[in-house]
């Protein structure tokens, strides 16, 4: 048989000839990863070769059972005459898409970073492979990271698992030559742009209400004892640099006669023996500003300072935490054990690059010459544990939106209009689904045991908000895993369902998809793109302050310096301006063709609400 045969000879050829040879083994996670144990890599696609000079031969294709195993049988004298196999294992993901008839279909990718051993001249009728090692979808040891995430370390064989698509980074790449000022002529931002066309619109009180309530961070009011609203942003607990001024801040709000909620005062609280005092600093007593009891110039430099805190917890807290770290959390033991689940098809696109941006915000965000350490109070080393709280104190488990608060609060109304296009999604899905999702449902049971066995602790949260609703509740689950309860609750506790528990259960994945799938879409999309609102104008809001800006002794010096300012523009709109990634755009095909249909149909809805639905981000890719 001539050599350009042998290229092409698939296992489909080998019905011509007997199967006359096994080869089998097991796939596991990697040990070291895994404290030792031997943890099973089920429900994996995998294709036996014979490993060529030229273009592999492929003999085989199997599906790893529950415990890891796989069996290929196949034809040796497949790979060529004369040719004793010298065989290889390769280990793939499947990917969904769809198709122009709107048909799913998938797609085999090889996983990344594995390599397969090859085992030479293998003459024997049934070969073992033993255990075969793959690095998949490791955790980064919590000591380290603080967070559940993805190891990441190409020097020790742990690759990112998954990179961006590549459209996604043809765009990367020009906005990395804008951004290195290559041709980065950065536009005025909204917030600059509104207040030089009418004084007082992004400077003003009420704009600052509106900032509250619909901006880059949209807050959860919580109710004082005397009737008043207020938000407050604390650096307790928090390691500080000892440099930048970081008072606490609270900001009180009360409705007028109208029933339109109003900036009242706000609180600045300082750290006893000056704001160079580290994080276990006793506090001072808070002092009170507002419009009618001080100056205009200090009004507007405490406003300056709120509006300090604001952007830099939702940097960190609402967004990185939030979003970015808060979804990895569940991608990661999701992608170990979730595959043949129908779960998977429906949720994989909004995951997918994720892990790569995050780890690219090691470097852009939060690495050691990045934004936030060198721009604010907020050291290197409690970057990680600030954003963590981001998420302690976030549940899927009970979830729902947020209700209006008062009149302009369009915030609260977009976000429960897209929880409703989110929820008959998902009620369209499992009904079509059901069957195939009760089937597999041993995955979604260990993709709950290692989402609450790799759980951060539970954060109870302090006050009582106008609305609990987004409020990780103390009636939730939350298992003990060591010494603490951890903040997640588990998504079940059974490994099949029966008449008796399947109910309750898939009421409790549903929940727990209409939570993921607002959180990587319309909720991401909301924080990411409003950023370059305050941050493209230092002089409106930086990350922190250089000193106190009220000190006399610093009357007409900047509290920001050159560079820092640009980093903050050239960082907000790095990451605003990534276009490449949205639902109704569809770029990669993957988008759930009743996901777009739905919010078609509620297109002018949006539209009435000033919102545009080409807007929303498909995942968390930048």
């Amino acid at each position: 048989r001539s050599t350009v045969s042998v290229l092409y000879w698939t296992f489909d050829k080998q019905e011509e000839s007997k199967m006359t040879s096994i080869a089998y083994g097991r796939l596991i996670f990697c040990k070291e990863m895994n404290g030792g144990e031997v943890k099973p890599l089920h429900n994996m696609k995998v294709k036996l070769f014979d490993d060529d000079v030229g273009p592999d031969t492929l003999l085989a294709e199997a599906m790893t059972d529950m415990e890891g195993r796989f069996k290929f049988t196949y034809d040796p004298k497949a790979a060529g005459w004369l040719d004793t196999p010298d065989l290889k294992v390769m280990v793939y993901e499947v990917q969904p898409q769809y198709d122009k008839e709107k048909k799913l279909v998938t797609t085999d990718v090889p996983v990344t970073g594995y390599e397969a051993e090859v085992h030479n001249d293998v003459a024997l009728e049934r070969y073992d492979f033993g255990d075969i090692e793959v690095k998949y979808w490791e955790y980064w040891p919590m000591a380290e990271s603080y967070t559940p995430r993805l190891y990441v370390n190409p020097d020790k064989g742990f690759p990112l698992m998954q990179e961006q698509r590549p459209g996604r980074n043809a765009e990367e790449k020009k906005k990395g030559l804008e951004a290195a000022g290559v041709y980065f002529k950065p536009p005025m931002c909204k917030t600059q742009k509104e207040e030089m066309e009418t004084p007082g619109a992004s400077l003003g009180d009420d704009a600052l209400v509106d900032m509250m309530l619909n901006g880059f961070n949209p807050c959860v009011p919580q109710k004082a004892a005397d009737g008043r609203l207020y938000v407050e942003f604390k650096y307790d607990g928090i390691l500080l640099d000892g440099v930048h001024h970081a008072p606490n801040t609270r900001a009180y709000f009360k409705y007028d006669k109208d029933k339109q909620l109003r900036l009242d005062t706000i609180e600045l609280t300082d750290r006893i023996g000056g704001y160079q005092r580290g994080h276990d600093a006793c506090l001072g007593e808070p002092v009170v500003y507002s419009a009618a009891t001080s100056s205009a110039e200090d009004w507007a430099k405490v406003k300056r300072m709120w509006r300090v805190n604001y952007f830099l917890f939702g940097e960190v807290v609402t967004h990185l935490g939030g979003t970015h770290l808060n979804i990895e959390q569940y991608i990661v033991p999701m992608m170990r054990n979730v595959r043949l689940n129908p779960v998977f098809n429906l949720l994989f696109p909004h995951f997918y690059g994720t892990v790569s941006i995050n780890h690219g915000a090691d470097q852009l965000l939060t690495g050691g010459t990045a934004l936030v350490p060198q721009g604010s109070a907020v050291t290197i080393d409690s970057v990680a544990t600030a954003a963590r709280g981001g998420f302690t104190t976030m549940n899927w488990d009970s979830w729902t939106p947020r209700s209006k608060l008062t009149q302009g609060h369009y915030f609260a109304e977009l976000q429960t209009k897209f929880w409703e296009v989110i929820s008959q999604h998902v009620e369209e899905y499992f009904k079509e689904h059901e069957k195939e999702i009760v089937n597999q449902w041993k995955e979604i049971f260990l993709w709950s045991d290692e989402l609450v066995k790799n759980g951060v602790p539970y954060t109870q949260q302090e006050g009582n908000y106008y609305d609990n609703s987004e409020v990780n509740k103390a009636s939730s689950p939350h298992p003990k895993v060591g010494h603490c309860n951890v903040s997640v609750s588990p998504i079940t506790t059974v490994e099949a369902l029966n008449n008796g528990n399947k109910k309750e259960n898939l009421e409790k994945l549903k929940q727990l998809c209409r939570y993921l799938l607002l959180l990587t879409t319309f909720k991401h999309s909301w924080v990411n793109d409003t950023q370059y609102d305050i941050g493209g104008w230092p002089e409106f809001a930086t990350l922190g302050l250089d000193f106190n800006i009220l000190d006399p002794v610093h009357t007409n010096k900047d509290p920001v310096t050159e560079p820092i300012k640009k980093k903050h523009i050239v960082t907000t709109w790095f990451l605003r301006n990534q276009k490449w990634g949205y639902i109704m755009k569809n770029e990669a095909k993957d988008m759930h063709p009743r996901l777009r249909e739905l919010l078609t149909a509620a297109g002018q809805e949006f539209a009435n609400m000033n919102y545009d639905i080409n807007d929303v981000r498909c995942c968390i890719n930048t």
